[in-house]
């Protein structure tokens, strides 16, 4: 598993994605963060079911803290991978567009979506392409 965080330039908002989750080690550790980052055990449960599949992901948002977690477990391929981190990708976009009252199709998101899509970009390259790395 390959995590990282990083804060959205002009607000005031964190990010911690999890790539890649695919031991019983990485589930215990979404659990802890999930529940460190306000998640209710019910969600967290689920969430755990749900990454311990493959292509799957999981985005959970703490509006009052201004924190976001998401998860993408293993994938079948690296293009699968890519398909996870573009959808993940959108949900992180469209919690803090509904937190600022941004309009989520407007040029706004479009922008927030491309800076959060260049902060994960360092590690999502990791998981997609991890021969691209060793050349």
């Amino acid at each position: 598993m390959i995590t990282q965080g990083f804060s959205i330039g002009n607000r005031d908002w964190y990010v911690m994605v999890s790539y890649d989750i695919r031991s019983e080690r990485d589930l215990r550790e979404v659990r802890k963060t999930l529940l460190a980052s306000g998640c209710p055990r019910y969600k967290t449960d689920e969430a755990v079911w749900v990454l311990n599949m493959w292509n799957k992901g999981y985005t959970f948002t703490n509006f009052s803290d201004h924190l976001t977690v998401s998860f993408i477990s293993k994938t079948t391929s690296a293009e699968q991978m890519y398909d996870s981190i573009q959808h993940e990708t959108k949900h992180i976009t469209d919690h803090i567009c509904e937190y600022y009252g941004v309009e989520p199709t407007g040029e706004e998101s479009a922008y927030l979506q491309g800076e959060i899509a260049r902060q994960m970009f360092p590690a999502a390259a990791l998981v997609v392409c991890p021969k691209c790395h060793d050349e």
